[in-house]
């Protein structure tokens, strides 16, 4: 059944209508490429910009792009089940959709990363919602916004707020922001910037006056190497080509191993800080979901019930191959040494 771009947005009706694997491939390559990853791209810059140093801001930052990759998945396991039904809960616009999904994906990373700022943006909140002179309401665009009731209406950038924090450090000069009370502070902030602020972006600047700071105890070392690094998610065109390239070398590579060491590593295949990277396959076109189910020689129905839980761990792998879990981490570490081996081979010629 053809679908019609009255019932959903017209962007999507290519992929929705794709013909075969093939077509829906390419479909799906075209929507990452051109509406999806630059949303959640945007989204993610915006929203962790209040709780990330500039370094880890960098587009090469493994735990953002343990978020995106997080965010793609969801949107990906969402587009299947839209394909197989356009009626039901259907997307009448893709970007506001993506964009949901990012902030909502966001703030499940911060509060498990930022515990006591997490716990602050909750007091900021009870606060707004607890003092009729404060507003607070959620934006379609930027997500939830506050002010305080006199304030414009007109939402201002971040960038319009610069020296802002310079500002309350003046007016604060003789007296402790510890000392006053939330509300207190609220109303400060609202009265210099006489515009609605993002709820983040209020809650960072409390953070930074009462000095409410999570540290983070585990170090990123940007020299830590890996073979499921190397399929990392790229920010521009030149390394979305090159990245294309050097996957369908790996799957060419994993589609030779034998049967078991194909399924220990593809059903575990995550990055080192957990995420699943298999997705990469079908949204870069390298590979579709077909044909990564008939690699694993898994139907199509069987292997579409464990789509959404992978990466699947050592034990469930271990049980549905019937071996034990030490058998399983020998398969996938013998099939990543075979596969690196073969990596740098190439990088020789």
């Amino acid at each position: 059944m053809l679908v019609v771009t009255s019932q959903i947005d017209p962007i999507l009706v290519p992929f929705l209508n794709a013909a075969d694997a093939v077509e829906e491939g390419t479909e799906l390559s075209r929507l990452n490429t051109e509406h999806i990853e630059p949303t959640i791209r945007g989204v993610l810059r915006y929203r962790l910009q209040f709780h990330l140093s500039r370094a880890e801001l960098d587009q090469s930052c493994s735990e953002i792009e343990e978020v995106y990759h997080d965010v793609q998945l969801r949107l990906l396991k969402r587009l299947r089940v839209l394909k197989q039904n356009p009626k039901e809960k259907s997307i009448v616009n893709l970007r506001s959709y993506v964009a949901t999904i990012a902030r909502n994906t966001c703030d499940e990373y911060l509060r498990h990363k930022y515990p006591l700022r997490r716990s602050l943006k909750d007091k900021v909140r009870y606060c707004l919602h607890s003092h009729a002179d404060f507003k607070l309401w959620e934006s379609e665009q930027y997500g939830w916004l506050a002010s305080h009731s006199a304030c414009d209406s007109e939402f201002r950038s971040v960038a319009e707020h610069h020296g802002l924090d310079e500002l309350l450090r003046k007016e604060l000069h003789s007296v402790a922001p510890e000392q006053l009370k939330l509300e207190e502070l609220l109303r400060l902030i609202f009265s210099l910037t006489r515009s609605p602020l993002e709820l983040d972006h209020l809650t960072a600047l409390v953070a930074r006056l009462l000095r409410v700071e999570d540290h983070n105890d585990q170090s990123f070392d940007a020299s830590d190497y890996s073979l499921d690094e190397r399929v990392e998610i790229p920010a521009t065109q030149a390394a979305v080509t090159e990245q294309r390239q050097l996957l369908e070398l790996l799957w060419g590579d994993i589609c030779e191993l034998p049967r078991r060491h194909r399924v220990a590593l593809l059903l575990n295949l995550r990055s080192p800080r957990g995420v699943n990277v298999i997705l990469l396959l079908p949204t870069t076109g390298v590979a579709t979901f077909e044909e990564i189910a008939r690699a694993l020689e898994i139907p199509s129905s069987e292997f579409e019930l464990i789509w959404g839980e992978l990466p699947l761990d050592d034990l469930r792998i271990a049980t549905y191959l019937g071996v034990s879990r030490q058998q399983v981490i020998n398969m996938r570490k013998t099939a990543r040494d075979r596969l690196l081996r073969s990596v740098r081979l190439r990088g020789k010629k």
